[in-house]
């Protein structure tokens, strides 16, 4: 079968590989459908030191089961998680599975999403009804962006800003607004033209453009924000917690090496208005039911968020598309047929 494989900075190769028999526990996946997430432009970029697989935002259609896999059968479409908690150590056993990621995982261990098939722990096979391929392989973001507002704490009636309008900034806006947010700002640069008139469709009532006004400068309604959701790399941060008005919260999530993981802001500014900065990882995965029922319902329209498909051979391109054409890119999920 055919697999995509990378290496930094942005190599590409389209190998043949064999696939391995399957253990009792694990489910072969043809993949339908798989979305290029932002850690893979990262990964490409300067994460991958050498050559390695790629893709999981993964829709498809169970293959084969091994002996011990109960909960699916062949022909089921399924979503896959990341990964899941091991349900045994202590955190699990006193109800913070969040916390843990020791669970099975298919991240490195042969094929990935941007393959023809994967093999994957059956304990990361979700099966689902009623949405396209393309639709489900958001199901993985969508978690992230679930995961993002549940840890803002967005209330009713909150004023809330969204930094980072890729997919799963534009996810956590719209759910932002489902929740019952009073006004929506969204900060993005002027040249994501796409992306800002979704945001504007999904909700959005102000859009700031970084590139022209500082965050910190906005003329804000009420003197800044209640909620402030960074889904940018941490230099974001110190100019997003400006924002927030007394008791406000910051969630984040994005990354960067070398000197930008380091970031430095006011310690007393962030006592006196009793602020507080909140990390938001999706490790393990979570919330795939529920996301199943917000795609289903149209809560988030799935449909609006992908601007491009493509194959598998054209994977190379897609990449290349995504990191240079910042105004007609939002999602691009590759499509087999």
């Amino acid at each position: 079968m055919k697999a995509a494989y990378i290496k930094a900075p942005f190599e590409f190769e389209l190998r043949e590989v064999e696939l391995r028999e399957l253990a009792a526990d694990e489910v072969l996946v043809k993949v339908k459908a798989c979305g290029i997430c932002g850690t893979d432009l990262t990964s490409a970029a300067v994460g991958a030191s050498d050559w390695e697989p790629v893709g999981h935002e993964i829709a498809g259609i169970v293959e084969k089961v091994g002996s011990r896999v109960e909960h699916t059968k062949i022909g089921d479409t399924v979503a896959l998680e990341t990964g899941t908690s091991c349900r045994t150590c202590d955190k699990c056993r006193n109800g913070r599975s969040d916390l843990c990621n020791k669970g099975p995982n298919f991240w490195l261990k042969g094929s990935m999403g941007f393959a023809e098939y994967i093999i994957v722990p059956m304990a990361c096979v979700v099966p689902y009804s009623g949405l396209s391929f393309e639709q489900a392989s958001l199901l993985e973001p969508l978690g992230v962006a679930l995961d993002l507002v549940y840890t803002a704490d967005v209330k009713l009636n909150d004023d809330v800003l969204i930094v980072g309008l890729g997919p799963i900034g534009l996810m956590a806006l719209r759910l932002a607004r489902a929740m019952g947010a009073r006004k929506i700002y969204a900060a993005a640069r002027s040249h994501s033209t796409r992306r800002i008139e979704l945001a504007k469709q999904w909700g959005a009532d102000e859009i700031i453009y970084t590139d022209q006004v500082s965050l910190e400068q906005y003329p804000y309604a009420d003197g800044g924000v209640d909620r402030v959701l960074v889904t940018a790399p941490p230099a974001a941060i110190p100019p997003a917690l400006r924002t927030l008005k007394v008791g406000g919260i910051a969630a984040f999530l994005g990354i960067e090496y070398g000197a930008g993981a380091s970031i430095t802001f006011d310690a007393n500014e962030f006592h006196f208005k009793k602020l507080q900065l909140r990390a938001s990882h999706a490790s393990p995965a979570l919330y795939f039911p529920r996301c199943v029922e917000l795609l289903r319902s149209g809560v988030i329209d799935g449909q609006a968020l992908i601007s491009h498909t493509f194959s598998l051979e054209q994977f190379p391109e897609a990449m290349g598309l995504l990191r240079a054409d910042k105004e007609s890119t939002v999602k691009m999920v590759m499509v087999n047929a």
